[in-house]
């Protein structure tokens, strides 16, 4: 019977250099997907960098959006003072080009009291030339 010897070693540091690149990657999701929220949200250059070519998004009121209805409709916008909050981010690694985020999303009324709440899942893609592009994303609004 051979004898297998496994370098734990070498294991605990592919781990580690894997848990960095989860954490980085995390880092840069949530980045970019709070700059969606209010900063870049009306930002045409941005909003067609980021978003892919086959984006989706099926809102938390139940709409479908294309990328080109984002571009027409956010674009035209009117910047709004309202801020979206984001918090419990979490990234699943579905393979080495595609990443899950999820998050919980809400608004603050004056009395801060959080309203249209909702939770979030964005699939995140992996470009050819080494950027992050929203593919897919869903608000499911939670009962206030």
């Amino acid at each position: 019977m051979p004898d297998f010897h496994y370098d734990f070693t070498q294991l605990n540091f592919l781990w580690s250099l894997y848990d960095s690149k989860k954490t980085t990657t995390l880092k840069l999701l949530k980045a970019l997907a709070i700059s969606l929220h209010v900063e870049k949200r009306n930002n045409a250059d941005w909003l067609q960098a980021v978003l892919h070519d086959n984006f989706l998004e099926i809102s938390r009121s139940g709409y479908i959006y294309t990328k080109k209805i984002v571009l027409d409709t956010l674009t035209l916008e009117i910047k709004t003072t309202s801020n979206i909050f984001a918090k419990n981010f979490s990234m699943s690694i579905l393979n080495t080009n595609t990443a899950l985020l999820t998050y919980h999303s809400y608004e603050m009324d004056r009395t801060d009291t959080p309203f249209n709440q909702a939770l979030r899942s964005s699939i995140w893609q992996l470009s050819s030339c080494g950027k992050w592009q929203l593919r897919f994303h869903q608000g499911t609004l939670l009962m206030e």
